[in-house]
């Protein structure tokens, strides 16, 4: 599987997803002043200053619109009380959270009484990582207790060269963050045969996430030669079977549906098909 590097919109469209500054408020501000301890005058500074070095990386709409204060794993109550509590109380279990971009959801985790230990992230491009560090202050607090490292989903990790090498089989859950949308069909079966096999092969392994997703279900318009996928319930629900079917193994879709998410209905997203929504899914193995 060749590498995978997302493709950069141009100039124009990009500035369509940017907005100078931001207002912190609620959990994101609180995990700034009390993990972090960044003084309340600075936060927004502080916040504003690393998104502008993340975007000069990469100009992702989440962080032209700086979508990643929303904590949108902790915002899924049920399940995330549950991980919460299985890390906190079940000795082994472990969590992983792919593209973790700035290690947000991971630092939330830890902040809500997750053991270090029990969290990693794996980020396409080491540089949101570096920033991850900087925009959560815990470089030196947080060594050698929680791994993130630079990985690619779509490159096998049982590879010994594999940054994922050493964290095969480790895992009870698995978030695979924004990221479905970045692949075309055969590259997202590819990155759940991956995923499994950084899962520890049990009954009630759990992946979950959230994905741009489409009301019709459809493949996008091509990138090059790549046309990438974004789901509706029906085509999730295809891919988890065909996934089963290239893995031998079962899963039980336990929520694949469409909400507005992504600032579908604010006016924000004028250079998006009208028909985009935010698949949120969760699947439990058998």
């Amino acid at each position: 599987m060749a590498s995978f590097a997302p493709p950069k919109a141009d100039i124009a469209t990009a500035e369509k997803w940017y907005e100078a500054s931001t207002t912190v408020d609620g959990p994101f501000r609180d995990l700034l002043e009390n993990y972090s301890h960044v003084p309340t005058d600075d936060v927004v500074k502080h916040v504003v200053d690393t998104r502008n070095r993340a975007w000069a990386v990469h100009p992702y709409p989440c962080l032209g619109q700086f979508r990643f204060l929303e904590l949108n794993l902790s915002q899924r109550g049920d399940l995330y009380n549950r991980l919460l509590k299985e890390l906190k109380t079940q000795p082994g279990s472990r969590f992983l959270d792919i593209g973790c971009c700035l290690g947000q959801d991971i630092r939330k985790l830890v902040y809500d009484g997750a053991p270090a230990s029990s969290v990693a992230g794996a980020e396409l491009n080491g540089a949101f990582i570096d920033l991850g560090y900087d925009l959560f202050r815990d470089r030196d607090s947080t060594a050698g207790q929680m791994v993130i490292v630079s990985a690619n989903i779509l490159e096998s990790p049982t590879g010994p060269s594999s940054p994922l090498h050493s964290l095969v089989g480790q895992f009870s859950a698995v978030q695979l963050g924004m990221l479905l949308h970045l692949f075309t069909w055969e590259e997202q079966i590819t990155a759940f045969e991956n995923t499994l096999v950084l899962l520890r092969g049990q009954p009630g392994d759990r992946i979950f996430g959230q994905a741009t997703g489409h009301l019709d279900g459809t493949p996008t318009a091509s990138v090059g030669s790549r046309a990438t996928f974004k789901h509706n319930a029906e085509s999730f629900a295809r891919l988890v079977a065909a996934a089963q079917e290239a893995t031998g193994t079962r899963w039980r879709i336990v929520t694949a549906e469409l909400d507005n998410g992504l600032s579908v209905f604010d006016g924000k997203r004028t250079w998006d098909d009208p028909r985009t929504r935010r698949l949120v899914f969760e699947i439990e193995r058998e």
